[in-house]
């Protein structure tokens, strides 16, 4: 009986920390579990003020007083350091710039669309003649219209959805997987002007985000300089906490070497990228990865793509199986015209061989970043 009682004792023990093992797995990574409320893509936040209108008058009222303050102590200012304007890259005349935007929507599947607003130009191309990846030339006329939706429109973690999934459902026109805020229970987090997750991500090497103004700039910051508030308090439209960081004020601050924690197969993956150009004028990079034709992009590569197609700031989002550029004609594919531009696969990568053409399908994610009115 005693040595019954021996056995019994650590198989009961080694049980229970299995258990405890697996239901901390499952807790972190699968249950989902939401923050409460149903978020609606044009809806302003219960838990701050934000509206494209008042920003704006802000921002004007803003720049009026500091200029009264400024004629007013010309002595004490000379001394203070002005940051000068930024210089952002346009190679269009205003009058080019309009032509691209046209009185009825122009469509062409996987490449092209234009209205009265919204211009996407997509073209696909060979970084070194080693991977494939695809760029989103995109210029509109109102911030607004570059969106976020979250999976099935709730806000929480291990919520997932694909993302031609929710850009359908918003009727967007391109869409991209945003930061995966939901496979993390802290990090800045603010969806179309709402405040989702405020509590600081102190791992190492994260809290640098992206923040998306209402007047459609774009800034990098530190989570450890900032509370969330006052990034709000700004008139932050969007906020994303993945990164890193691959452009900041016009220069390359990804160096080689650098890579995500979590990449699966070390520096070379299927990445997913958002720039900005200048206000209003944004690119949005896509690569294919994990296929024998395309072994994928290192962040360091990706980020010498936004340099070379004048990105003035540029953020890396979740890549990986998550990659993915669905492209529509805005009907929220009532037309049949949607449709995946990049080849995404969830194909893992066993050694150094890679496969010839492994089963293409989409990762669920718990967020998507979109161009559209809706």
């Amino acid at each position: 009986m005693k040595g019954a009682k021996k056995i019994i004792i650590p198989v009961v023990f080694a049980l229970v920390g299995t258990s405890f093992v697996a239901y901390s797995f499952l807790d972190t990574f699968v249950i989902p579990k939401e923050y409460g409320g149903v978020f609606n893509a044009n809806q302003g936040a219960s838990n701050f003020s934000f509206s494209f209108a008042d920003m704006n008058k802000s921002s004007s009222s803003s720049s009026s007083s500091n200029s009264q303050s400024q004629s007013s102590s010309s002595s004490s200012s000379s001394s203070a350091s002005i940051e000068p304007a930024p210089e952002y890259y346009e190679d269009l005349t205003p009058e080019e710039i309009d032509a691209l935007f046209t009185p009825e929507v122009v469509f062409e599947p996987k490449k092209h669309y234009s209205d009265p607003d919204i211009y996407v130009d997509i073209t696909t191309d060979r970084y070194k003649d080693h991977s494939t990846y695809y760029a989103a030339d995109i210029r509109i006329r109102n911030a607004s219209y570059l969106k976020t939706a979250l999976a099935k429109d709730k806000a929480g973690e291990n919520i997932t959805e694909f993302t031609s999934e929710m850009c359908k459902r918003h009727k967007g026109i391109i869409a991209i997987d945003g930061d995966t805020y939901g496979a993390q229970n802290s990090g800045y987090v603010i969806r179309n002007g709402q405040i989702i997750r405020s509590s600081r991500n102190t791992g190492k090497g994260k809290g640098t985000d992206l923040a998306i103004y209402a007047d459609g700039s774009f800034e990098i910051f530190n989570e450890k300089d900032y509370t969330l508030n006052e990034i709000a308090a700004k008139g932050a439209w969007q906020v994303f906490s993945f990164g890193p960081a691959l452009v900041d004020k016009g220069v390359r601050v990804i160096d080689k070497g650098v890579e995500v924690e979590t990449a699966a197969t070390q520096n070379r993956n299927q990445r997913c990228a958002i720039g900005m150009i200048a206000p209003l004028h944004y690119i949005f990079v896509v690569s294919d990865g994990r296929i024998a034709s395309s072994p994928g992009l290192s962040l360091y590569q990706i980020g010498r793509i936004m340099e070379i197609n004048h990105a003035y700031c540029a953020y890396n989002l979740d890549g990986g199986g998550s990659a993915t550029m669905y492209f529509d004609d805005g009907t929220g594919n009532a037309n049949g015209n949607g449709a995946l531009v990049n080849y995404c696969t969830q194909e893992l990568v066993h050694g150094s061989t890679l496969p010839e053409n492994p089963p293409i399908g989409e990762r669920g994610v718990s967020d998507c970043v979109y161009i559209g009115k809706e």
